[in-house]
């Protein structure tokens, strides 16, 4: 590999795919500009920030799949490891991402690995909230299995969704810095035999260091090339990003649903009041006229 590759800056984006006339799946992804904006944003530890781009990575997969850009999907990584829950949310290829504490580093492991599980935790559950338009979520929750993610996410996929699923996902990282990232989805459709579920097991070997393998050749060119005399059709080519669309006004509202006595607290004990996003940390702060102002709003 070129030891430059980490700058050469391709696109993040996301292939759909189709395998055996449509009796497979998959799901083909850059994450490398996404992964670099989450950690100029938190400022987050080598295994953090793996673990962080995993997580976005595997989210935006969730959210391509979703037929409407204006619906939803949330993800969260609650496990038992010192990282605390991550939370990230994708509407389409917008995604972002936060972790409670993305300042906790740990040593590598034995064979030089960064140590993500170690620090999502091996023990915990992978919930998905699909916000579909309609009165009641979809939830769908499954156990963690060893933190790592990638195996994580398949457990979900194949328990929860009940589709048979492999999942890699990758972040190159050095000093807090991603060289590269991505991922792949792949999924076994109605009517897929067992000879197509072991030529796409084997294929899945081209999938161990995706990262690596994202990093300068297009998705397209890998496809082919991975692919190839399994009748590979690209259905779709979908642009990512890390997008927050948090506001000013959405604030006001968290503000207001505090209610009118919790306002009147706010405005005699500190005289104002200071909300930041989790997800970019943008601080939105709101004056004492403010405050009485979003008082008067919510008396309407």
């Amino acid at each position: 590999m070129n030891e430059n590759f980490a700058m050469l800056n391709l696109p993040d984006e996301m292939l759909h795919i189709t395998l055996f006339g449509g009796m497979a799946r998959v799901l083909l992804c850059r994450t490398t500009g996404m992964a670099r904006k989450a950690a100029q944003i938190h400022q987050p530890s080598s295994t953090a920030l793996a673990a962080m781009s995993r997580t976005m990575t595997a989210t935006s997969m969730l959210g391509v799949m979703m037929k409407n850009d204006e619906n939803s999907v949330t993800v969260t990584v609650a496990g038992n490891g010192p990282g605390g829950k991550i939370t990230a949310v994708a509407h389409g290829g917008q995604v972002k991402v936060s972790m409670h504490h993305p300042e906790v580093e740990l040593p590598r492991k034995k064979d030089g690995q960064l140590d993500v599980g170690g620090l999502v935790g091996h023990e915990g559950r992978l919930t998905v909230i699909k916000d579909l338009g309609l009165k009641e979520p979809y939830v769908g929750q499954s156990p963690l299995i060893s933190g790592e993610l990638g195996e994580d996410f398949a457990q979900y996929f194949t328990t929860s969704e009940q589709v048979p699923s492999l999942v890699a996902l990758g972040c190159l990282v050095h000093d807090g810095f991603c060289l590269s990232a991505g991922g792949a989805l792949m999924q076994a459709m109605p009517g897929c035999t067992e000879e197509m579920l072991e030529q796409l097991e084997v294929r899945s070997l081209f999938f161990t260091s995706i990262s690596r393998e994202v990093a300068e050749d297009s998705l397209e060119d890998l496809a082919r090339g991975w692919f190839e005399g399994m009748d590979m059709q690209i259905l779709s080519k979908e642009s990512l990003s890390y997008q927050c669309d948090c506001s000013r006004e959405k604030m006001e509202k968290v503000l207001i649903a505090m209610g009118r006595q919790d306002l009147m607290q706010l405005i005699e004990e500190d005289g104002q009041a200071e909300l930041t996003c989790h997800f970019c940390r943008t601080a939105h702060v709101f004056t004492k006229d403010d405050l009485i102002a979003l008082i008067q709003r919510a008396s309407r």
